[in-house]
């Protein structure tokens, strides 16, 4: 075969052959063949490049025959190895490439991948590139044919992808020993190194799997790479050489060395240097190791490689979490050495960090230094306390390095103040406390196994770790850090958190004995780190967390007391549990800071079982450091605390000297007392769980500092899981007030929503309880700092409320913060003490009226609703108003009505429990049956029990206006119940079996049936007594359910024994009887027994109907069973005297009854018999059984009365003797009265009788020395003394015309009153009597005259009686009209007393008589004026005006808020005379000045608010209440505390902040003062309106303060007044609303933006007079602007600018500009002196030519009378100057002046043409020089016809002939000659607007533009095709369109809004041109377009920010224009 071209039949039929049979070529001949082919072929030119076809051929035969067989010969390698060492024909081809892999699995290398060989096949087959590229001797046209064959080959050669496997198992060492030997042959020639071949350096890449060829290569390597010609197969070489770097043998590590200590220096080398290190790491994990070592090891040596860091960092990189570890490794052994290698390991370390980049684990590293380490070398180590040290040195050294420049300038920025790449050092502070923990965990665990450390360097080795050890011991081995940095790294490294581990192990090693840290440094140590982590604390940073609670007694361990071991105690004695004092204390404090940093586990353990931590705990959160802590909540406990801790103490004394003095007699034998004990001042029990014990003072002055500088009770109180703070809340309750807690609240920081809201509930109460105890106080007497503190304060408290108000009003307000906050002061309201329960209302009130007051439409529908409630009972609105208008009201209710049905059994308060009872009527929740139930019974036990409140709320003598209201609430509760509970069904359980004992079964006689409980049956009895209430009820409805008409009553059965109960009870019965409804007194007396008729009949209080009920019923006892009630009664006398008495009383029937008595009573002797009797007592006749009853003895006319009162009434009773019984004798006596009385009824008066000496000798008694005693007796005996009196005073009434005995008897009974009032009894029966006597008897003597009740009133008061009645009695009569004619010392005198007597704060009756007697001597005064106005208030008669002002700011400071509606009245009322006019009083001044002066601020906006309130009753005196308002605004209080010199640049503060209507109202006030002015005046019409206009300004500061300058309000008002001037017409209040609407225009002109004013306001008088306007000053400024005529550019510019601001108010506000026209004018006259040149050079021309054209815009308005003289003036001026003008081409100015002038006449001829004719000369002159002015001749020839005028007509109708005749002129009335005829304005309109080319629209402009010169006007034709240019593209067009729309403007400024689209369009166009057009023209037309200037503006500013267009300086430009009076 020949090689150069074989033969392609030969080689297809080979390779076919060997497809189908490969078996046939894996013979030894075929095989030596086929290798023969591989070898090279000598005959070949060496040089020439062989062709490759052949041994291709060969290698794909031979893979073939050898594809199955696992065993290859050994020739394949051989034949390899030669290729590769020769010209690789076939080696690296791609189509032998299956081949050459299974011959190469024989060396076992691990190829690199094609992505990392930097020497790949290019395309070429093969051959050394170092062998000459000559091509083979071949024919070039079989290039095509070979390629054919190549593809063929492919595709018929075996798979490309074939099985690649090893190949040489067996014959291994044998062709590696080959291979090594052909190898060292090659590379030990000696040959130059350069001529190395690159296919060996390929051969050894692809035999490096023997670690021999690795050794070999490496060693040459480094001269390989730094050969340019083998740079490539020589790096590959070095990644083959790393990546089968895999055994870690003793070759390995040698090549590992050697790799080493290579040295590149090119970076590309380095880079791929660096990649071959990562995959010599990957090759085996322990190259890795070896690697730092050798690394480490070799940076240390003399021959140090310059790439050592760089390839540490790679190690770093590649492995972060195990290269640490080995570098760590590498340290420990450095430090091992003999030799101290401290300092370099220090310098080694730093290096390496820097240079590596701080890219390094830390934690990792320290943790490898801490590492344990069991090899020999560290087993026998000799400097094992050394290398402890050291190690310990390193990690300080460490974690000081991981301070990255990052680190540092967060940490600088943090000390600043600054939170800067805060992840970064919060990053570093966690690594440096892990790094801690580790280092504790070695110092515990692994240092002690390494060698025993002597105790000084242990704990020296403790502290450095935890940076606590002295400075200098860190940087004194190389002096780092340097000194600049010293200070700051060691402060960053320890101020770092504290884990819990490292506290743990602390305190473990604290407890160890084998370790030297003893317990007190441990504590000391863990006290000092806790304290510092503490103070590192921050919100984004745990810096102490702990979640083992064994911490509590690790630390309490330490501080454990151990005695000497070598001591014995005695046997059977067990010593006490013992602490060190101040290591005992110093333990809670630590403790105490790791609780407040750990509510949650360490806190709650803390203080659910450690007493005295909690203590601790509750002094740092109250803020209050004394013992005990102010969280103990009464006296009680305060005291038991401070004796148990003396207890303890003693105890604790006894046992420490016992058990000093058992170690004394084991050692010393001394005996130990208190003097000499050493033990008792260092020693305290340790009962960590008992009871708290006193901190020493000391203690607590730490816990304090502690709290200030670590806020522990901030952190503490924060806590809401545990919530700690609500703990100490809840327990104090109301029993002890909380200043800690405002102190808390009032360092919030702001933020209340950290609190909880019983928090901020106990606040809002202990500030409204302190609020309430410090009314009283003076402000006076405070300093300037409590002034502060008490503003801080109550502007912390409306915080709260609005926080709280929000929390339930709120739109965030949720069910759970609702029901928190009205549950905190609902449970308060049934607390047992008085002032919890008001306080609780008043938060109630507080938190819930507040924010239901806000609007006043809601106060409007309040009232509405609940009007009648409120009413009755305003003190509880926030119960019955805004309570049920909570947003959550529904989730509240339950817990609402449960408070209140527990708080009606322990209010004591009537009104309150009304309130309460109303409100549960109306919302109490009774869905469920069990609530119903609850809310039935709780109401009953009220009624039923607690009589008392019943009696108070529905007595007849207490008339409460709220009765009816809760008669009516209860009687809705118990119907809608009863209802519901005849409902339910009979066999229903709604009541447990416990509770079933007290239920009634209930059977009504229709069939319906219930169960309910006893109580409530009863209560609805009782509610049934007290009869129907006023208004709308159900009372009927449940009358009829339990007393039905004509049925029987319901029956009732026991539920538990099922036996029939007793529904009424006798006391029961009882209380039916005495009520007013018939049904239920019939209902009682049924089925009664005799017994019980007898007992009711005996009963008091029984009204006279049902007491003759009773009686028909006994007469009917008599009749049915005569014996049974005989024997029933006792006293038979007294019986039948009862029966009388009733009858007396008016009762009826009962005559049976008394016929039964009467016969069993022995016959009386008659009255004559009786008379002459003297006082007997017989012992009475009859039988044994019948009970003794006394003979009755009788009172003759000689007895002595004074006597037998004195035996009724003893002085003193011996306790030894029995009193006699006086009974018999009471009834003597009262029986003779009683004779008396009936005789005196029936008109038998008896002179001398037994009643006058009776009486006679009462008073006797009363003036003797006995009387207290006897007055004392009597009330004893009241049952004696009060039945005596009622006759005394019944006898009294019937001969009332006996003016002596009336006189003699109510002395007495005003003695006895005196007397018991002033002793210090409690009231009884006899008191209450005494009062209703003297009661009536005033009553009864009520006066027909004032003075005569004033007298009576005096006595009463002398005699300490009830003085209600007299001064009742004392407003009837001056209602009723009557004079006061009573002396100012009786009236003096009377009030003085009334002062005594009431009790403080209740002066309602005095001051209201004062005032009514004020009110009468304003009204006879008012009327004394019209009589006789000479007489002087101070020479009327009886005059005590001043006097009563006096008492009345002696008895209410305030003036009105005691009796509001009077002193109002008083104040502000209007007094008329008869004659309409009205009269003020003299001292009403006097009473505002003290109202506003001495009132509180309640007052006062009571007073504003119903002097302005609409629905007002009486008629005010305008004067005053202005006046009041006005001073209100002024009272110095307000401004007290401010600045007193005034700020230059002040803002205006308002004080009156009033509503919409109450500025009406003022409005209203201001209108009839000005009403009343004019009605009372009798001066001429004009003056009139002069002094009401005058009048109204001088109440425009009022009305303009309480406007606020707030445009709504403004526009209100406004409003209001055009409605009142539509609504008056043509009236004089009209005339007065347009003068106040016109002054509130000069005051607010930018009103006229947002409402209409009418013509005649505008147009009105009262514009140009003396009123001040707010822009006057502007005006004032842009006129002399305009005026000002400099010939500088600015000048000109500035003038030019005020023009168009002087139009644009012209047409925005004539009526301003016009107040100015005398100005204008006098700036006119100054310069008429001037000739033409002066006029035209000084531009005076331009100025004459700005006025006429504001002139013109100023028609109609400048043609009114009131601005005649003015315009007159300045036409004169204009006049004068055109004088000048002749000989002057024809100017512009005068065909204007002559057009203003024709306009003049045409509207006001008769005041024009008078004053023209006066310079008619003038005109005349102008007109010959100006022969074209046809408008001027026109005028003139109209001017110089003859008016008519005649002598002997009146001057009126000479007037009236002025006018017609004048008004009449023939004036040709041409118009102003238009530039364009229609004809050009055809054309021109056809131009601009159809003109396609842009010449032809331009020249239509530019003859526009011509023509508007002189004419503006006729731009207005062209607008919208000017709008339309003004976007366009072209420049000229543009530009021209902007000149004339600006030009149009400033001829007719009201256009300026129609081109604000246009401008808005042109300013948001995409096209940057117009854009700058737009902003160029932008400052004037917004001067022009003012009203819209902010929306320009904006747009502009706009524009600039997102169009990339500089717009600042247009801006500006708009600003300074629009601001020209204040820039220029």
């Amino acid at each position: 075969m020949n090689r150069a071209k074989p033969d392609m039949t030969l080689y297809l039929s080979l390779m076919f052959l060997a497809k189908i049979k490969p078996n046939v070529f894996a013979t030894e001949g075929v095989i030596e063949a086929l290798c023969s082919l591989l070898r090279r072929d000598a005959s070949i030119n060496f040089k020439a490049k062989g062709n490759n076809l052949v041994s291709v051929l060969a290698c794909n035969l031979l893979m073939a025959a050898y594809e199955e067989d696992e065993n290859w010969p050994e020739i394949f390698v051989k034949v390899y190895i030669e290729d590769s060492l020769g010209e690789r024909i076939w080696v690296d081809s791609s189509h032998c490439k299956t081949f050459v892999d299974n011959i190469q699995t024989a060396f076992t290398t691990k190829m690199p991948p094609k992505s990392m060989l930097l020497q790949t096949e290019t395309g070429k087959s093969g051959g050394d590139l170092s062998a000459g590229n000559s091509p083979h001797p071949s024919t070039p046209d079989e290039d095509e044919g070979q390629t054919e064959l190549l593809i063929a080959e492919e595709k018929l050669s075996p798979e490309d992808d074939g099985q690649v496997m090893p190949r040489y198992d067996e014959l291994a060492e044998s062709v590696e020993e080959y291979v090594l030997d052909v190898l060292r042959d090659q590379l030990n020639r000696r040959q130059p190194m350069d001529n190395v071949s690159r296919n060996l350096l390929r051969l050894l890449t692809a035999t490096c799997g023997y670690k021999e060829v690795r050794l070999m290569a490496v060693q040459r390597l480094e001269m390989w790479l730094q050969n340019p010609k083998l740079t490539r197969p020589a790096q590959d070489l070095l990644m083959s050489l790393c990546m089968n770097c895999n055994t870690h043998g003793s070759d390995d590590m040698e090549v590992i060395s050697n790799l080493i200590k290579i040295r590149l220096k090119p970076k590309v080398l380095l880079n791929h240097y660096m990649l071959c290190v990562r995959e010599l790491l990957t090759a085996h994990r322990d190259n890795l190791g070896t690697m730092v070592k050798f690394v480490i090891f070799n940076e240390l040596s003399n021959a140090r490689n310059p790439n050592n860091m760089q390839v540490l960092h790679t190690v770093l990189q590649h492995s972060p979490e195990q290269a640490p570890k080995f570098l760590a490794l590498v340290f420990q052994d450095l430090l091992t050495n003999k030799d101290d290698y401290l300092r370099a390991s220090r310098a080694l370390l730093r290096e390496i960090i820097k240079q590596t980049k701080h890219e390094i684990n830390f934690q990792s590293f320290c943790l490898g230094l801490m590492q344990e380490r069991k090899e020999a070398t560290y087993v026998d180590m000799e400097f094992k306390e050394r290398f402890v040290i050291q190690v310990t040195d390193l990690l300080t050294v460490s974690m000081m390095l991981g301070i990255t420049a990052q680190v540092k300038e967060a940490g600088i920025a943090w000390d600043k103040g600054e939170k800067k790449n805060l992840e970064v050092l919060r990053s570093f502070q966690n690594q440096i406390a892990a790094i801690q923990r580790d280092a504790v965990w070695w110092l515990h665990s692994v240092v002690p196994t390494i060698s025993k450390v002597g105790p000084k360097d242990y704990v020296h080795c403790l502290h450095k770790v935890l940076f606590t050890e002295q400075p200098e011991t860190y940087y004194k081995w190389d002096n780092w850090p340097p000194e600049s940095d010293r200070n700051f790294f060691l402060r960053l490294c320890s101020e770092v958190p504290l884990l819990e581990d490292t506290l743990m192990r602390i305190l473990v090693i604290g407890l160890s004995r084998d370790l030297p840290l003893g317990p007190a440094d441990a504590m000391e140590l863990a006290d000092h780190l806790v304290k510092r982590a503490a103070g590192v604390q921050s919100d984004d940073l745990e810096v102490l967390r702990v979640e083992r609670i064994q911490l509590i007694d690790a630390v309490l361990n330490l501080c454990t007391y151990h005695h000497p071991e070598n001591i014995q105690l005695p046997a059977g004695y067990q010593p006490p549990n013992l602490a060190i004092s101040t290591l005992y204390w110093k333990a809670w404090l630590l403790l105490l800071v790791v609780a407040a940093f750990n509510p949650q586990k360490i806190g709650l353990a803390a203080w659910d079982g450690y007493p005295s931590l909690k203590m601790l705990m509750e002094m740092v959160m109250t803020n209050n450091y004394s013992y005990p802590p102010c969280t103990v909540a009464d006296e009680e406990t305060k005291t038991e605390m401070i004796n148990r801790e003396l207890q303890i103490s003693q105890k604790e004394r006894q046992e420490i000297l016992a058990f000093e003095s058992h170690l004394a007699a084991a050692s010393t034998k001394q005996t130990i007392t208190e003097n000499n004990s050493l033990l008792l001042s260092q020693l305290t029990s340790l009962d960590p769980k008992g009871p708290p014990r006193r901190p020493p003072p000391l203690v607590l002055d730490q816990v304090k500092s502690l709290n200030q500088s670590l806020r522990l009770g901030h952190l503490l109180c924060r806590s809401r899981n545990p919530d700690f703070l609500l703990n100490i809340i809840q327990r104090q309750a109301s029993s002890q007030s909380m200043p800690w807690l405002a102190d808390l609240v009032q360092s919030s920081e702001g933020s209340l929503d950290v609190l909880p809201v019983q928090c901020l509930c106990e606040f809002l109460l202990h500030d409204a309880a302190d609020d309430a105890s410090s009314v009283d106080d003076e402000d006076e007497g405070e300093s300037k700092e409590q002034r502060v503190k008490k503003r801080q304060r109550q502007q912390k408290q409306r915080q709260l409320l609005e926080r709280l108000q929000d929390l339930l009003l709120g739109p965030k307000a949720d069910e759970q913060t609702t029901c928190e906050v009205l549950d905190y002061f609902l449970r308060r309201l049934s607390s047992s003490q008085v002032a919890s329960r008001v306080l609780a209302m008043k938060g109630l009130s507080l938190v819930l009226t507040e924010g239901a007051l806000k609007d006043g439409e809601e106060r409007d529908q309040l009232m509405e609703e609940d009007s009648r409630d409120a009413e009755l009972l305003p003190g509880y609105q926030w119960l019955l108003q805004d309570l049920p208008k909570l947003p959550l009201f529904d989730s509240v209710r339950g817990l609402t009505s449960s408070a209140l049905q527990q708080a009606i059994h322990l209010e004591t308060d009537p009104q309150t429990i009304s309130a309460y009872l109303i409100y549960l009527s109306q919302h109490a929740p009774v869905e469920e049956q069990s609530l119903h139930n609850d809310l039935a019974l709780d109401v009953a036990r009220l009624i039923v029990e607690r009589s008392t409140i019943m009696n108070s709320l529905f007595s007849k003598h207490s008339c409460r206006p709220e009765s009816d209201a809760v008669l009516s609430a209860l009687i809705s509760i118990f119907s809608t119940y009863i209802r519901r509970m005849r409902k339910t069904k009979e066999g229903e359980d709604l009541y447990s079996w416990s509770e079933s004992q007290d239920q009634v079964f209930l059977r009504w006689t229709t069939g319906e049936t219930a169960t309910m409980h006893i109580l409530v049956v009863h209560a609805m009895v009782i509610l049934l007594t007290l009869g129907p209430p006023k208004g709308e009820s159900e009372f009927y409805t449940l009358l009829d359910i339990w007393f039905p008409d004509k049925k029987p009553l319901p029956t009732a059965f026991l539920v538990d024994t099922s036996e029939e109960a007793l529904l009424l009870p006798d006391w029961l019965k009882l209380r039916m009887i005495r009520s007013e409804v018939s049904r239920l007194v019939d209902a009682a007396l049924q089925d009664l027994e005799p017994q019980q008729l007898l007992l009711f009949v005996q009963s008091f209080g029984i009204p006279v109907s049902s007491m003759s009920k009773l009686l028909q019923y006994l007469d009917q006892a008599v009749s049915h069973d005569p014996q049974t009630l005989e024997q029933n009664i006792m006293d038979k006398n007294y019986m039948a005297h009862l029966v009388e008495v009733q009858h007396e009383r008016g009762a009826t029937g009962g005559h049976t009854f008394h016929s039964l008595l009467s016969a069993s009573i022995p016959p009386r002797r008659d009255s004559s018999e009786m008379s002459r009797a003297k006082v007997t007592v017989e012992t009475p006749h009859g039988s044994v059984k019948m009970r003794a009853v006394s003979q009755v003895p009788v009172i003759g006319p000689e007895d002595d009365l004074a006597g037998i009162l004195l035996q009724l009434f003893p002085l003193k009773v011996d306790p030894r003797w029995p009193p006699p019984p006086v009974r018999p004798l009471s009834l003597a006596l009262q029986q003779t009265l009683a004779q008396e009385v009936l005789r005196a009824r029936q008109g038998h008066i008896q002179q001398g009788g037994a009643t006058g000496r009776l009486l006679q000798a009462f008073a006797a008694l009363l003036n003797s020395t006995h009387a207290g005693a006897l007055v004392m007796a009597m009330h004893h005996s009241h049952t004696i003394s009060c039945p005596l009196l009622r006759q005394l005073h019944l006898y009294q009434r019937l001969v009332s015309q006996d003016v002596g005995f009336s006189s003699l008897f109510f002395n007495a009974v005003v003695q006895m009153l005196t007397w018991l009032e002033n002793s210090a009894v409690e009231t009884g029966p006899l008191h209450s009597l005494l009062k209703s006597l003297a009661a009536q008897y005033s009553h009864k003597h009520r006066i027909t005259d004032v003075r005569t009740g004033f007298l009576h009133l005096a006595e009463a008061l002398a005699y300490r009686r009830d003085s209600e009645v007299a001064v009742r009695g004392i407003f009837a009569s001056l209602r009723a009209g009557e004079k006061c004619n009573a002396e100012p010392e009786l009236i003096r005198k009377v009030l003085q007393g009334l002062m005594e007597t009431g009790t403080p704060g209740h002066t309602a009756g005095p001051v209201a008589m004062v005032i009514s007697l004020l009110l009468q001597e304003t009204e006879e005064r008012g009327v004394k004026i019209e009589v006789d106005s000479k007489i002087t208030e101070s020479k009327k008669p009886g005059s005590c005006s001043g006097l009563l002002v006096d008492w009345l700011e002696l008895l209410d400071p305030e003036v009105t808020s005691v009796c509001s509606d009077l002193q109002q009245k008083l104040l502000f009322a209007q007094n008329k005379a008869k004659s309409g006019v009205s009269v003020a009083p003299s001292y009403r001044p006097y009473l505002l000045a003290l109202l506003t002066h001495q009132s509180n601020w309640s007052t006062l906006h009571h007073c504003i608010s119903s002097l302005l309130n609409k629905h007002r009753n009486q008629r005010l005196d305008p004067t005053s209440a202005l006046d009041f308002l006005w001073a209100c605004s002024h009272i110095p209080r307000i401004w007290q505390g401010r600045d007193q010199k005034t700020p230059q640049k002040r803002t205006e503060q308002f004080v009156l902040k009033l509503s919409s209507e109450e500025l009406i109202s003022l409005v209203d006030l201001i209108l009839s003062e000005s009403e009343l002015s004019y009605r009372d005046s009798t001066t001429s019409k004009s003056a009139l309106d002069q002094v009401s206009c005058s009048l109204l300004q001088s109440r425009l500061p009022l009305l303009h303060s309480c406007l606020h300058s707030d445009l709504d309000n403004v526009r209100k008002v406004s409003e209001y007044l055009i409605s009142c001037v539509k609504k008056w017409g043509d009236s004089i209040m009209s005339k007065r609303c347009q003068t106040l609407l016109l002054q509130i225009y000069l005051h607010f002109p930018e009103v006229i933006q947002h409402i209409h004013l009418p013509e005649a306001t505008l147009s009105g008088e009262g514009a140009a007079d003396g009123s001040t306007c707010k822009l006057d000053v502007l005006v004032h400024r842009l006129i002399t602007l305009l005026a000002d005529t400099g010939d500088s550019k600015s000048a000109e510019n500035r003038a030019s600018d005020a023009s168009l601001a002087c139009r644009k108010l012209a047409v925005s506000h004539p009526v301003l500009l016009l107040r100015h026209l005398p100005m204008i004018t006098a700036l006119l006259h100054g310069r008429i002196h001037l000739n033409l040149q002066e006029i035209r050079q000084q531009n005076h021309l331009t100025f004459f030519s700005d006025v006429l054209v504001v002139l013109e815009l100023l028609q109609p308005l400048v043609f009114h009378s009131d601005h005649q003289r003015a315009l007159q003036d300045c036409l004169l001026s204009f006049i004068k100057v055109l004088q000048n003008f002749k000989r002057s081409s024809r100017m512009p100015i005068i065909n204007k002046f002559v057009q203003f002038i024709q306009k003049y006449i045409t509207h006001d001829a008769a005041s024009a043409v008078p004053f023209l004719q006066k310079h008619s000369d003038v005109l005349q002159g102008l007109s010959t020089e100006n022969p074209d002015l046809v408008q001027l001749k026109s005028l003139l020839a109209g001017l110089t016809l003859p008016v008519k005028s005649g002598s002997s007509e009146s001057a009126a109708e000479d007037r009236d002939a002025e006018d017609s005749s004048s008004g009449s002129l023939p004036l040709v009335n041409i118009s102003a000659s238009m530039p364009l005829t229609a004809a050009d304005m055809t054309k021109c309109l056809k131009k601009i607007s159809k003109g396609e080319a842009i010449e032809d629209v331009f020249e239509g402009l530019t003859e526009v533009d011509e023509k508007s010169k002189r004419n503006p006007e006729i731009i207005q034709y062209f607008v919208n095709d000017l709008q339309r240019l003004m976007s366009s593209p072209e420049e000229v067009c543009r530009n021209m369109a902007f000149s004339l729309a600006l030009r149009c403007i400033q001829n007719i400024p009201s256009m300026a809004a129609e081109f604000l689209p246009t401008f808005m369009y042109c300013l948001g166009s995409g096209d940057f041109d117009v854009v700058q057009t737009a902003l160029r023209n932008l400052p004037e037309y917004v001067l022009l377009c003012q009203e819209h200037a902010d929306i320009l503006l904006h747009k502009a500013f706009l524009v600039g920010i997102y169009g990339q267009i500089d717009t600042s300086s247009m801006i500006a430009e708009s600003m300074k224009v629009l601001r020209m009076e204040a820039t220029t």
